[in-house]
């Protein structure tokens, strides 16, 4: 990992792939075919008796009307003030026009804030932050992979915790010689939106790989995009080694993982618990990659970091897991702990613009 290479700032232009010519023709119109996630239209939550979501649409629909009626918002200030540390930004994501939160009327039976207690809106804020969607830009996935490609042994299992629409597990099978690439996702609508995707990617893959002057065998040499080594069958078999889970991150064992990815931007108040996970369930010598908040759990060894506006627009932390757990003394607690005044005069001041707009 030393001589870090020179990383790109913004997404080059695409080169239009006009004709399927050799394999490296065939990568680039996967890699294209997988960009854009970010721009996604993100649906609201259903109002089910059976969703997973219902206590967290409660609590959303008590925090929204106080934030609505004006002579509340105070009350809305000191309900939310002792758990600034679980907010990303100022005001909550999910109180936001773009929040997740659905848009029809309450039902009956559903409590105000005043018999909701402090646990259950701390809950909700943590989970809400974890709703939020982003993803890395070509180029900044393109820099991550130069960065790791050194410590990328053939075969091995990469994870992606919190996956979203797959862009990241689809680049890396593409990318490296993983054995599998899996992500998970608890959002239903991504995890479809990522099996679909990955629907798409294979067919596309199908067509590309027809359309080679000479057929692609599994025995066939492959140079990969990132310096690897490889066969045909990287590519012939990209349908067996992709894979999306719908589930709870916290209830997915990646005991088998060589590589956990997280996209961990918006888990700030999940970091030390994940930490806690992963130490139990690695095993020694597998990395595990973090943006914008570090991994401090002592079984894990920092191998690099990257600061942000290099690699990516944060922070990009890579670890591994060493040493026997037994032999680790768990440190206290990491806390993520802004300013509480300053967070509620950034807070007013949004109040006041929202009234503002609502004038106009």
């Amino acid at each position: 990992m030393q001589n870090p290479p020179v990383f790109r700032t913004h997404d080059a232009a695409s080169r239009p792939v006009v004709a399927i010519q050799h394999p490296d023709d065939v990568f680039e119109t996967l890699f294209q075919s997988i960009q854009g996630g970010e721009q996604h239209v993100r649906p609201p939550l259903e109002l089910r008796p059976d969703s997973p979501f219902l206590t967290f649409i409660e609590v959303g629909y008590a925090l929204r009307a106080c934030l609505e009626d004006k002579s509340r918002r105070d009350y809305l200030v000191q309900r939310l003030r002792p758990h600034v540390s679980a907010i990303i930004g100022t005001l909550p994501a999910g109180l936001q026009p773009q929040g997740m939160l659905p848009r029809v009327p309450a039902p009956p039976g559903f409590r105000p804030l005043e018999q909701i207690g402090d646990a259950e809106v701390r809950a909700w804020l943590v989970e809400d932050g974890g709703l939020i969607y982003g993803e890395l830009q070509r180029h900044e996935l393109d820099n991550y992979f130069d960065a790791i490609a050194a410590v990328i042994r053939p075969g091995g299992v990469m994870v992606d915790l919190g996956s979203g629409l797959g862009k990241v597990v689809m680049s890396a099978a593409l990318a490296f010689p993983f054995q599998r690439c899996i992500g998970v996702e608890l959002i239903g609508y991504r995890h479809a939106m990522a099996a679909q995707r990955l629907h798409n990617l294979l067919a596309l893959a199908g067509k590309a790989l027809a359309a080679l002057p000479s057929p692609l065998t599994p025995e066939t040499p492959l140079r990969l995009p990132f310096g690897g080594e490889a066969n045909g069958s990287h590519l012939l078999d990209l349908a067996s080694r992709i894979a999306f889970i719908e589930a709870d991150m916290f209830r997915v064992d990646v005991r088998g993982a060589s590589l956990v990815f997280m996209y961990s931007t918006c888990f700030g108040p999940l970091m030390d618990a994940l930490g806690d996970k992963l130490a139990r369930e690695m095993q020694e010598g597998a990395l595990v990659s973090t943006t914008t908040y570090p991994l401090t759990h002592p079984a894990f060894k920092l191998l690099c970091s990257y600061p942000a506006g290099t690699l990516a627009w944060t922070n990009v932390m890579l670890y591994q897991r060493a040493g026997p757990l037994e032999n680790v003394v768990t440190t206290a607690a990491t806390t993520y702990e802004p300013d509480p005044a300053a967070w509620e005069e950034r807070l007013r001041q949004e109040f006041a613009a929202m009234d503002d707009r609502v004038l106009k």
